[in-house]
């Protein structure tokens, strides 16, 4: 019921040049493929792991864990566009992604143009709207280019490496601006109703011993 639980999407694979598998393909400003980079050189956390992922760098792991607390307290905001109806997003799914290796696909970090292209199964309908967000130098920020591709799965462009927010419009959002409740809100009732079923299962234990 909320993000804290939750894993990383599922990334769907794509082939390389010599038919591999691969885990995103780099493009450069053209949009022609330069490369590609592989499941062993990339790390996907959630927030659910971040705490005890052991190959996440400790900086990735703080700046995950801070955004995470700021958008569920409500303190922060995800800065969507006029397009897009901010009472009816919620957030599906925060996590960072980071190099596991030096390889030459550091390439995608560095000269202007250059992109990392990801496809993620997040199980969305063919028509629902999806934003992006990738928070950089203290910022959230949208990515330019997300394609909804009817099957659940969405593809992204993303101009750098770091912690990727994506949020889903719902018509169960409710009318309440704060993304962060959008995030703990599940969470919440699932406790209270935890805590209902407790005082409930105690009460039927009691009266059946009385009974007895």
């Amino acid at each position: 019921p909320s993000i804290s639980y939750k894993g990383t999407p599922d990334v769907v694979s794509i082939q390389d040049a010599a038919g591999n598998e691969a885990t995103a393909v780099v493009r450069d400003e053209t949009g022609a493929a330069i490369g590609y980079m592989y499941d062993a050189c990339m790390n996907l956390t959630p927030v659910a792991s971040a705490a005890d992922d052991p190959e996440i760098p400790a900086e990735a792991k703080a700046e995950l864990l801070k955004v995470y607390a700021a958008l569920e307290d409500g303190s922060m905001k995800l800065p969507y566009g006029d397009d897009v109806d901010a009472d009816k997003m919620v957030i599906r799914d925060l996590f960072d992604v980071t190099w596991k290796c030096n390889h030459d696909h550091t390439i995608a970090l560095a000269p202007a143009g250059v992109t990392v292209e990801m496809t993620f199964d997040v199980g969305v309908d063919k028509d629902a709207k999806v934003v992006v967000m990738t928070y950089k130098n203290n910022a959230w920020n949208e990515i330019a280019k997300v394609v909804n591709n009817g099957d659940g799965t969405i593809t992204c462009t993303f101009e750098s490496l770091c912690p990727v927010a994506i949020s889903v419009e719902s018509e169960d959002a409710g009318n309440s601006k704060d993304t962060g409740d959008a995030i703990g809100k599940n969470m919440h009732m699932w406790i209270a109703l935890m805590a209902v079923s407790a005082v409930t299962v105690v009460s039927l234990v009691v009266v059946r011993r009385k009974v007895q």
